[in-house]
C-alpha cells in the first residue's frame, strides 16, 4: 500500500510539473495593445498569460532596404486582420502597410519579458497592388539579448539582433499555407527576441505579404517547476526501488 501511495504521489508530482512545463501564453495583437511613441518608431506592448503568471511582448516595426540598412518603422492596427508596417518612404496605400518584402524586407522585432518559445502566428495576408495573388511566407528568427523592454532600438541594435541570430528559418514549405502557421518550436530554442518578417530570400518567386493577428509562445519553465519534476521524477525512482527490494524478499 505504501508503495502505490507513494508512486501515485510521485506521478501527480510529474503530472503536474508537466503541465505547467507545457503553458503556453497566447498574445492578441488585433489591437494596438500599450502604444509608446508615434510615427516611425512606435511601438505596441502586449500582455500575455497563462493563468498564473503573465509575459509581456514589445513589438516593434522595422525594415531593411536594398543597400542593406536597418530602418524603424511605423506600426499600425487594423483590427481583426492584425498588425502591419508602414515603411519608411513607401507608399502608404495600395496595401503596403502590410508586412512586405517588396521595397526591401519588412520585419517585427518582438522582446519578451523572458525567453520563450514561439509556438505558432496568425499571419493573414490580403491582396497588394500590382501582385495577382496572396502569399504569407515568414521568416522566424530568435535571439537572446540584454537590452530591457524599456530599450530604444536603434538601426544598429536591430543589425545585429539578426546578423548573430541564434536560429532562423522561412515557412515556406505546404505545411504552412494557411493563415494560422504552427511552429511548435523547442523550449531549447527559447529567446527573449524573436523576428517575425516576409520570407527572406525564400525559395519561391512571390513576394510575401501579411498581418499578425495572433502570436503564442511556451515559457522556459519557473525554477519551482522544474524542482518540481526532479521531485517527481526522484519519487518515481524510489518507488520502483522499493517496489523491486520488496519483490526480491517476497521471492526469497
Amino acid at each position: 500500500m505504501k508503495t502505490i501511495i507513494a508512486t501515485t504521489a510521485a506521478l501527480g508530482a510529474f503530472i503536474t510539473a508537466g503541465s505547467a512545463q507545457a503553458a503556453d501564453f497566447v498574445f492578441n495583437t488585433t489591437n494596438a495593445g500599450m502604444v509608446t511613441g508615434s510615427g516611425n518608431g512606435n511601438a505596441f506592448t502586449y500582455t500575455g498569460t497563462d493563468g498564473s503568471r503573465s509575459i509581456t511582448m514589445k513589438a516593434t516595426g522595422w525594415s531593411r532596404g536594398f543597400d542593406g540598412a536597418f530602418t524603424a518603422g511605423e506600426m499600425a492596427s487594423f483590427g481583426s486582420d492584425g498588425l502591419g508596417i508602414y515603411q519608411q518612404g513607401e507608399r502608404r496605400d495600395g496595401g503596403y502597410h502590410q508586412i512586405d518584402n517588396i521595397n526591401g524586407w519588412e520585419f517585427l522585432v518582438l522582446q519578451f519579458s523572458e525567453a520563450v518559445a514561439l509556438q505558432s502566428a496568425k499571419l493573414n495576408s490580403f491582396g497588394i497592388v500590382d501582385r495577382a495573388y496572396t502569399d504569407n511566407d515568414a521568416f522566424i528568427g530568435w535571439n537572446a539579448s540584454k537590452l530591457g523592454l524599456g530599450t530604444t532600438l536603434t538601426g544598429t541594435d536591430v543589425a545585429k539582433l539578426f546578423d548573430t541570430r541564434l536560429g532562423s528559418f522561412n515557412s515556406n514549405s505546404d505545411a504552412y499555407k494557411t493563415a494560422l502557421q504552427t511552429y511548435a518550436l523547442p523550449l531549447a530554442n527559447a529567446s527573449n527576441v524573436w523576428i517575425v518578417g516576409g520570407s527572406f530570400n525564400g525559395p519561391d518567386d512571390r513576394n510575401d505579404f501579411f498581418k499578425v493577428a495572433q502570436l503564442t509562445v511556451a515559457a522556459v519553465p519557473e525554477p519551482a517547476t522544474w524542482a518540481m519534476m526532479l521531485v517527481g521524477f526522484a519519487m518515481v525512482g524510489a518507488a520502483a526501488r522499493y517496489r523491486r527490494r520488496s519483490t526480491k524478499i517476497a521471492l526469497a
